[in-house]
């Protein structure tokens, strides 16, 4: 046992949750680099709740029964990012994580 349990068990829950995408924050990017917050994803989905990250959007809106795809957007300087589309609400996002955003 480590010295610190508390702090392996932390280590471990963090390995266990997946990809480190789940880890960033990510943000909703425009078409010019300006970024804004998941939230604002409110004004379609009023109940969109603790959804923060592009898999997780898509696993809200296909359990509403809805199409959604994802794709990797695979040419980015730094970070990542995750194109969104829910074509029966006329969506086409970009899940970008900080890094790439325009201050």
């Amino acid at each position: 046992m480590t010295r610190h349990p508390l702090r392996f068990l932390l280590l471990l829950a963090v390995l266990a949750a997946g990809p480190v995408q789940a880890v960033e924050r990510w943000m909703l990017m425009a078409r010019h680099g300006e970024c804004a917050p998941v939230r604002s994803l409110e004004r379609k989905f009023p109940d969109l709740g603790a959804v923060a990250d592009p898999e997780a959007f898509v696993r809200f809106v296909r359990a509403k029964g809805l199409v959604a795809t994802i794709a990797p957007v695979p040419t980015v300087p730094a970070g990542s990012a995750f194109e969104v589309r829910v074509p029966t609400h006329e969506l086409a996002l970009v899940f970008a994580t900080q890094a790439l955003c325009r201050p």
